[in-house]
């Protein structure tokens, strides 16, 4: 006997294999949805960063060196005011061994600056940058 078409049970199972990868995808999105606005925060995180890094890198270029000092930079900066809430800058600026540049030592001609930002959630990004006292090239 020559039987043509499905079973029931060959479409109750198709039906539960597509059910189950419709969930799966559904899944996969709700988690996409919800790590965008981590990844978001990150972004606007790295360029807070970022955005305080050239501005001394400006400063220094136009001021000169001495003028990138902790006495004109804040070491702690709460966002909130400028539309950031819950994002914290820290500004270090460290004059440093030119052999190793970890080492402190006033007077080397090189300042080692690094710029974390704090975003909600406890995550911190850092960016570090050395600054020289050579003169510019023209």
């Amino acid at each position: 006997m020559n039987q043509k078409g499905f079973t029931f049970i060959e479409i109750i199972m198709t039906l539960l294999l597509l059910a189950g990868g419709v969930v799966g995808i559904f899944a996969l999105y709700q988690q996409n949805v919800a790590r965008s606005g981590e990844n978001e925060q990150f972004v606007t995180a790295t360029l807070l960063a970022q955005e305080k890094l050239e501005t001394m890198i400006h400063n220094k270029k136009f001021s000169g060196y001495d003028s990138i000092s902790s006495a004109n930079y804040p070491t702690t900066e709460d966002l909130t005011a400028e539309g950031f809430n819950n994002y914290t800058r820290i500004t270090t600026i460290a004059e440093v061994r030119e052999d190793d540049l970890e080492t402190p030592q006033n007077g080397s001609g090189y300042k080692k600056i690094t710029v974390s930002v704090s975003i909600p959630g406890g995550f911190t990004i850092p960016l570090q940058t050395l600054l020289t006292d050579w003169g510019e090239i023209e």
